[in-house]
């Protein structure tokens, strides 16, 4: 079993939930930044393809999963059920100014809240 997130680009913030919407919330469309973003703040990522990477988060493994082109959806992160990743993906947004929603559903955001999605 696995938790799923998934990360976007926020237009602005911090957002609310009724503000939540395709004018706000947009699809990360750089592969090249995306990577090295990544990279950045998880220098053990591997990319066995060049739309799947793995590493080791909070003595597990996840795997993130990109596009094959922007249009078809967003950055995903895979992760075991035995570890509450929320800490570790909100320092994650807190770094790359990204979004994240999770399955309860929740969106975290930037130095903000969550907020229901």
């Amino acid at each position: 079993m696995a938790y799923t997130y998934l990360f976007f680009q926020p237009t602005r913030l911090p957002l609310t939930t009724e503000e939540l919407s395709p004018d706000t919330v947009q699809v990360l469309r750089d592969i090249e930044h995306i990577k090295a973003s990544l990279a950045r703040v998880l220098p053990g990522l591997q990319w066995a393809l060049p739309t799947w990477g793995h590493a080791t988060v909070l003595g597990h493994p996840v795997e993130f999963h990109l596009p094959e082109a922007a249009a078809d959806g967003p950055l995903t992160m895979h992760c075991t059920l035995r570890t509450d990743y929320t800490a570790w993906v909100q320092s994650l947004c807190d770094t790359l100014g990204w979004l994240a929603f999770d399955e309860r559903p929740m969106c975290l955001q930037p130095h903000g809240p969550a907020v229901p999605a």
